[in-house]
């Protein structure tokens, strides 16, 4: 079995250094603690929503507030389209 090892060090100047720094420090398992920490903000990353899924809510959004009212700013009578 090969084990590797990474050094970590910590800016205790920093606040969010110095928080993690205390979170550690606390945990009995730490290697177990940072594999599942790790492992849980990649995949909570990698749910994102996707260009479709926005897109489609935009969608939606615009079509329940109406459309989007487009005109020409020459002309105060312009003819306006919605979306």
């Amino acid at each position: 079995m090969a084990v590797k090892r990474i050094n970590l060090s910590f800016s205790l100047d920093r606040k969010d250094d110095l928080e993690v720094f205390n979170i550690l420090s606390k945990q009995k398992y730490k290697t177990d603690y940072v594999i599942k920490a790790v492992l849980s903000y990649i995949k909570e990353r990698d749910k994102g929503l996707d260009k479709e899924t926005i897109k489609q809510a935009v969608k939606e959004a615009i079509e329940e507030y109406g459309g989007i009212i487009t005109g020409n700013s020459r002309n105060d009578d312009s003819v306006k389209n919605f979306v």
